[in-house]
């Protein structure tokens, strides 16, 4: 069984609350800037869960497919309504992905990273699919920001909890890995979990952390790498 199938049920329930809403609406602008998804395109979701972002930028008119390793997860996204675009779906080993070399033209990995067992061999393959001249945009629950330490503590005491499972990254780490630089870099979630009263006063605090903080200090970060015919060699 999947690490994510008896989630998948209530799942998507977090983003109906108030804090939920707010944290969604953060990472989805930040992806979709470093992605800017074009109609026609072919993207793949790494790691879709149920679907959500799969599901938006296919209503932009982009060929989607999304990946993932719980079936559970991906019957959740298949019921999802796609107005525009396509949206396919495959249950797939995130580090070994039925696709051809250069097949995507650009991929996403949305908190996906921190749930599998090889990231290097999921990095590795990401890049893989994706043309030269392609982009592969990463979000992250960033290791040295409050959200990270928030599911930390919170997983000592929820056994059931994924975050138990989870393993937090920083952009250096993750630069490492592909032994290359980002292209551009985006934070979000300056407001801790515990700190967030209303809707208003959250963006009031982003808003303003944002403008005055570093990037560490981010609880969400997004990475774009600009897939080059030379990086394509150099991780094949």
């Amino acid at each position: 069984m999947a690490l994510f199938d008896k989630k998948a049920e209530h799942y998507d329930d977090f983003c109906q609350t108030p804090l939920g809403a707010f944290v969604d609406t953060v990472e989805r602008k930040l992806v979709r800037e470093l992605m800017n998804p074009q109609a026609g395109e072919n993207l793949v979701d790494l790691g879709c869960g149920t679907g959500s972002i799969t599901v938006d930028w296919a209503s932009l008119g982009c060929h989607m497919t999304g990946v993932d390793e719980s079936a559970m997860m991906l019957a959740k996204a298949r019921a999802k309504p796609v107005r525009q675009g396509t949206a396919d779906y495959i249950q797939a080993d995130l580090a070994r992905l039925p696709y051809p070399s250069a097949y995507f033209h650009g991929g996403l990995l949305q908190v996906t990273l921190e749930f599998v067992q090889e990231p290097a061999a999921v990095l590795q393959e990401a890049v893989r699919v994706i043309k030269p001249g392609g982009r592969l945009v990463i979000g992250l629950i960033n290791a040295s920001g409050p959200w990270a330490r928030y599911y930390q503590e919170r997983a000592k005491t929820h056994s059931s909890s994924v975050y138990r499972r989870a393993h937090f990254f920083t952009q250096s780490t993750i630069d490492q890995l592909l032994r290359t630089f980002p292209s551009a870099v985006r934070g979000g979630l300056y407001i801790g979990p515990t700190e967030f009263l209303s809707e208003a006063q959250g963006w009031l605090i982003e808003r303003r952390r944002t403008a005055e903080r570093p990037l560490a200090e981010a609880g969400f970060l997004v990475l774009r790498y600009d897939l080059d015919q030379e990086a394509e060699v150099r991780k094949t």
